[in-house]
Order: C-alpha cells, then structure tokens, then sequence
C-alpha cells in the first residue's frame, strides 16, 4: 500500500515495526477460601452500649416436630382484612398511575412538540 495520504508521506516510528507480540492471557483461578472461626460470643461492651439483655445462643436449637405444632410459637394465619379497604387501595393506585402517565405526556407535549 502507498505510504501516502492525501499527497502527504506519513512518518513511520521504528518503534511501531519493532514490537513484540503480547503475552499470552494466563489461566484465572479462584482463590482458595479463607474459613474463619469465632467464638460466637458478642463483643465485652456490646450488652451496656445497646441494650441486648437477653442475647442467648443455643448450641441446639429446638428442631420443628409436627406434634409440637401446637405450641405458642407456631405460626398463626392471619385474618382477612376487610375488602372494601383493598378495593379503594386498588383505585387510589390506578387513579395514581393514571395521574402519573397525564402528567408526564402533559410534559412531554409541552417540551418536545409545542
């Protein structure tokens, strides 16, 4: 190819024709994962600056049987709510989103097509 442009002959560094062709990419590999133990206790101070009094751990925890099911810890389904309260929830939010949509096409008239 003609080492001109234009009419103009382009300077050529030295450099440029001598470089050596890069390094091969090397293989990544994930660093081995650092375990750490702990004694599980909170910190000396932790209990008088925050105010946890009854910060107990259980080596064991009580494991969920299906003859302890009746226990007071057992997990009570709600009751219904009203659904007059979710229907007028539902039409506050499409009245919301309708709003909304007014409001953004209202502007985008007036700063693109006006």
């Amino acid at each position: 190819m003609n080492d001109t442009v234009n009419g103009a002959a382009q300077a050529v560094d030295e450099e440029d024709l001598n470089t050596t062709a890069p390094n091969p990419p090397q293989e990544w590999t994930m660093p081995a994962p650092v375990f750490r133990k702990t004694s599980g206790r909170l910190p000396a101070g932790l209990e008088r600056n925050y105010g946890v009094a009854d910060a107990t751990l259980e080596d064991d925890p009580p494991a969920a049987d299906e003859d302890n099911a009746d226990t007071s810890d057992s997990y009570v389904e709600p009751t219904p709510r009203n659904p007059t309260v979710k229907l007028m929830l539902v039409l506050l939010g499409l009245a919301a989103m309708i709003a909304f949509i007014a409001i953004f096409l209202t502007v985008v008239y007036f700063l693109f097509l006006r």
